[in-house]
């Protein structure tokens, strides 16, 4: 009997916990480019180009540019599907109104989504409101 309860309690502890994250195959580090053209439709905000590091962990994308809770943050999160499809957040912090949109003034917070698609290898993808920004994701 002393045998079996052991016996159970270690597969017990070598089953994967119900609900625990699994890794993916988009696991790992990634390169990110943010890259916005001019907007010239009513405000001329410049157009910037950020390159940042990334990674992804159980699936799920998390990549920032700059110092948290500073001008010129951005941070990337969502989880990436098993087919490769992303519905990612953008949350940041203007830093100069010269380059935002509507030339929002320096310090003001903001957030938007960018649909994406990963294979293995790679990535892009393209916010959904605001202004056109294109994001390429490269390993």
């Amino acid at each position: 009997m002393r045998a079996l309860q052991i016996l159970l309690a270690v597969a017990t502890l070598a089953a994967p916990a119900v609900g625990a994250a699994q890794a993916t195959g988009f696991d790992g580090t990634w390169n990110v480019t943010l890259a916005c053209p001019p907007h010239n439709d009513d405000d001329d905000a410049k157009g910037y180009t950020h390159r940042f590091a990334g990674v992804v962990t159980n699936g799920r994308m998390r990549a920032v540019h700059g110092k948290e809770g500073e001008p010129g943050w951005h941070l990337v999160t969502g989880r990436i599907a098993a087919d490769g499809s992303a519905t990612l957040q953008v949350d940041g912090i203007v830093n100069n109104e010269k380059y935002a949109i509507n030339k929002a003034e320096r310090g003001k917070v903001y957030k938007y989504r960018v649909k994406a698609q990963f294979d293995m290898s790679s990535g892009s993808g393209e916010r959904l409101t605001g202004r056109v920004c294109h994001f390429t994701f490269t390993r």
